[in-house]
């Protein structure tokens, strides 16, 4: 189709595209990309003055969204900068030409956001693909595959599926739309009742895979409308229920280890030899599920002059206070394990760096502010902490763990530098 709005667009395109920028446009990491995007925004606002077809800007537009895809600019944002002209440019010529260009202005731009979201939804459904791999293999490995992260693994299989149907718009062998059928949602309303005893938590599990099926069923019945912005908007939903899945699965999984892990005869924390495993699994499972988790090594201050000044019972009392403090202060989904003598190390699963260092804080607050009654005594004691923040952004090589605990440990050194009873955190 022929478009010619010629003589009736108010402004040359360097004021538009000026407005443009400063309405609606993200900005650019660097010049030479905003200088990039610039010279497409005004070939594309040039077409404007003069006579063009559909297929001149949809290719401009192509061109725009490939650039963009390489920027990491997320779909949402560029349908905004889309919409963002139209209406500047509505503004412009809206008193200047008949109603019918009007609305075949505004047809134009939602060809142009529907072809946009058709380059944006086949990169998308590939992404997905790989990172699933990814996800797949980072968990395939763990040493102790229980039955939580094998189905965990049938879930990212079925969205693998999915996503592949969608790049090729095919319903045939289509991935079961019912939950109640596919591999994990049989599961989920059987044996994982066993497994699963906070009942809380399986309602949540339940309410997010049957929102699953249910945008999966809106993606079948949309797949051969072209409508491709809303099979974007309905994937972009189907992968967040599907991370959040896997966050709910990572803490119970958590809460499973807590309970058959070796536990440590005297303070009830988890057993040293334990430590690999867990932190690996905790790694993988923060890795699948686009996750992170705070790491951090517990040493309780002038411990020796406990046992000096009031004998190894007392020392072992205020190991186990400590722990039981701890406890208090983190969710069951959470770790404290016995790392060596009167030091500890905590993880904090699928949390924020802000919200983790902050319980980390409540526990050293809370053990300066409890007294230990021992015989009539009341003992005081503190802890100084050394804490990181991990997001995981490659898969899990052997060594992570002691580069991990290096790291800590030296911030932990830094705290007793700086006076101890304090946290040093990066």
């Amino acid at each position: 189709m022929k478009y010619d709005f010629s003589g009736v667009l108010d402004g040359d395109s360097e004021l538009i595209y000026t407005e443009l920028r400063d309405r609606y446009l993200t900005c650019s990491e660097s010049y030479e990309r905003e200088k990039v995007v610039k010279k497409f925004y005004l070939r594309i606002i040039n077409l404007f003055h003069q006579s063009f077809t559909s297929n001149d800007i949809n290719t401009l537009y192509k061109e725009l969204a490939l650039y963009k895809i390489s920027m990491n600019i997320p779909y949402i944002i560029m349908t905004n900068e889309i919409y963002g002209l139209k209406n500047l440019l509505l503004s412009r010529i809206a008193q200047n030409i008949e109603g019918n260009k009007i609305l075949n202005l505004i047809a134009l731009f939602k060809e142009i956001n529907n072809g946009v979201a058709y380059i944006y939804l086949s990169r998308y459904t590939q992404e997905i693909y790989t990172v699933n791999n990814i996800r797949l293999s980072s968990i395939s490995d763990l040493l102790e595959k229980d039955i939580i992260i094998k189905h965990y693994e049938s879930h990212l299989n079925w969205l693998n599926d999915l996503a592949k149907h969608i790049n090729n718009f095919d319903k045939n062998d289509f991935p079961e739309l019912d939950g109640m059928q596919c591999e994990f949602g049989r599961w989920l309303n059987s044996s994982a009742k066993k497994i699963i005893q906070n009942n809380s938590k399986l309602k949540s599990l339940m309410r997010l895979h049957n929102d699953l099926h249910m945008f999966a069923k809106k993606i079948f019945v949309n797949l051969e409308t072209s409508e491709y912005h809303v099979l974007i908007s309905y994937l972009e939903k189907c992968e967040l229920i599907s991370l959040s899945i896997g966050t709910e699965l990572a803490l119970i999984d958590n809460i499973e280890m807590n309970k058959k892990m070796t536990k440590d005869n005297l303070t009830g924390a988890l057993n040293r030899n334990s430590l690999e495993l867990i932190f690996k699994t905790q790694y993988d499972f923060s890795y699948a599920t686009d996750n992170s988790f705070v790491f951090a090594i517990c040493d309780l201050d002038y411990f020796k002059n406990i046992n000096d000044t009031y004998g190894h019972v007392a020392g072992d009392k205020m190991l186990r206070f400590f722990v039981e403090i701890v406890k208090k202060h983190i969710r069951t989904s959470d770790i404290i394990i016995r790392y060596g003598g009167e030091e500890f190390i905590i993880i904090l699963s699928a949390i924020q760096k802000e919200a983790g260092f902050k319980v980390l804080e409540k526990i050293r607050q809370a053990f300066e502010a409890t007294l230990l009654e021992l015989d009539g005594q009341k003992l005081q004691a503190t802890v100084s902490m050394g804490a990181m923040w991990i997001k995981p952004d490659k898969v899990y090589r052997h060594a992570l763990l002691d580069e991990y605990v290096m790291i800590v440990d030296k911030m932990l050194y830094c705290a007793k530098e700086n006076g101890r009873n304090t946290i040093e955190a990066i």
